[in-house]
């Protein structure tokens, strides 16, 4: 496999993820923006769930447009930027960048992922590899971060579930056994 395809799956699946972790549970990325004091707190979370969508859907069909290239950048920038607000505020920003189960402060990881972001655009742009790239891939890629996301969102509540089942078997059995008991007595 190209190394400018594998840059591409991994950064896709990447913001696909981050950004269906947005759009299921907007409340934190919310949270994130409120306590960097930016206006719009509603309409910025869902310009930036968005964006990582579109950014993924172009790396995967269009990998070697300019606009792809801008808006990976663009990311990287933006993440960069709240990691200085939040420096400048001199506060403890937490960040569900990647889902509310990954949070962490914001700070030096955005500033050393910069280069990285930039990498990604620059490997993404210049490469020579049409694998995984087309409609078909955004597809493919999508379905299977959708299947993903969905079990390990539905995997907690059906394990909660399960116990909860549990308990009510293991009372309805004692209960039953009691009222059995109960009337044999009499």
């Amino acid at each position: 496999m190209a190394v400018d395809a594998a840059v591409r799956m991994v950064a896709a699946a990447v913001l696909l993820y981050s950004a269906s972790q947005k759009l299921v549970a907007p409340s934190a990325i919310r949270q994130t923006i409120r306590a960097l004091r930016l206006p719009a707190p509603h309409a910025l979370a869902t310009t930036v769930a968005i964006g990582e969508l579109a950014t993924a859907v172009l790396l995967l069909a269009a990998p070697r447009l300019w606009l792809t290239s801008t808006l990976i950048v663009g990311l990287g920038v933006s993440f960069a930027s709240a990691a200085l607000i939040a420096r400048i505020h001199g506060e403890s920003v937490r960040c569900a960048c990647l889902g509310r189960k990954s949070e962490t402060d914001l700070g030096w990881r955005q500033f050393a992922l910069l280069p990285v972001w930039s990498a990604v655009a620059w490997v993404t742009h210049s490469g020579t590899s049409d694998r995984f790239s087309g409609s078909l891939w955004v597809a493919v890629t999508a379905v299977a971060l959708a299947v993903i996301v969905v079990v390990f969102q539905l995997l907690p509540l059906g394990l909660r579930s399960w116990s909860y089942l549990k308990v009510l078997e293991s009372q309805w059995t004692s209960s039953g056994s009691s009222s059995r008991s109960s009337a044999s007595s009499s």
